[in-house]
């Protein structure tokens, strides 16, 4: 029987089969957001945020994603969820027709918008679940920007179960400490201040926490020039690095 470090390496190196199922994701995930929104413009469901076009970003980052990690981001991680089973294809389309049944939309019962996605945490009978052996992931919420402050509690919340004795015996929760924070942005949300502070506040506290920006080049139909100093996140974040 193999060890969770074992079962993980062995989820991350690549095999034909492994590349042909990741073809598979994405190909099923950009179809999906094609008949989506299609959907949507012929009136059948009422609004619909969708993933194209960044398929191959979050397969590789699917790879690194460990059961016990948890995810805050926004409405473009459809293939992301598809990637590590946090989802399927139907659940998706029954969110997106607002399903109120938790069968077919078990994140949000049909309260939430499209592609916004959450783990639920609680068994039927009302204990938790065993977060350390689980893909986790943070209910996303509509104003752009918000995940930000919340990847930095659940970084945080790692570093505390790593360094703090009194939490080390909660392992439904924690692997001691051993577990990642990531969050996803769109670059147009990066010009908002609590994508800065929340930078500057990983940063300061040393948290395992990492940020993948889907960079378009433009957001809400603004240019990058508009909205972002330098025209470039990745220029304007350089003096956050260490120093060497």
């Amino acid at each position: 029987m193999s060890t969770p470090e074992q079962s993980q390496q062995i989820r991350t190196q690549f095999t034909r089969e492994s590349i042909v199922e990741d073809y598979r994701v994405a190909f099923r995930s950009r179809q999906a957001s094609l008949i989506g929104r299609k959907e949507v413009l012929t009136g059948k469901a009422k609004f619909g945020i969708f993933g194209d076009g960044k398929e191959v970003a979050q397969l590789a980052m699917a790879r690194a994603f460990r059961k016990g990690d948890w995810r805050s981001g926004y409405y473009r991680d459809q293939t992301f969820i598809l990637a590590l089973g946090m989802g399927t294809l139907d659940e998706f389309f029954g969110q997106l027709y607002a399903n109120t049944d938790v069968a077919h939309d078990p994140w949000s019962g049909g309260r939430g918008m499209n592609a916004h996605f959450g783990s639920r945490l609680l068994e039927p009978d009302g204990s938790w679940r065993n977060q350390s052996d689980n893909y986790n992931t943070s209910s996303d919420v509509s104003p752009t920007g918000s995940q930000m402050p919340r990847l930095v509690g659940l970084g945080y919340a790692s570093k505390l179960y790593r360094i703090l004795d009194e939490l080390k015996p909660m392992t439904e929760f924690s692997r001691n400490g051993d577990e990642v924070a990531w969050g996803t942005i769109g670059n147009a949300s990066c010009a908002e201040g609590m994508f800065f502070e929340s930078i500057n506040a990983a940063g300061v506290l040393q948290i395992p926490m990492i940020v993948s920006i889907w960079d378009d080049n433009y957001g809400i139909s603004v240019a990058n020039d508009f909205q972002i100093t330098k025209g470039n996140i990745s220029e304007a974040l350089k003096g956050f690095q260490r120093e060497p």
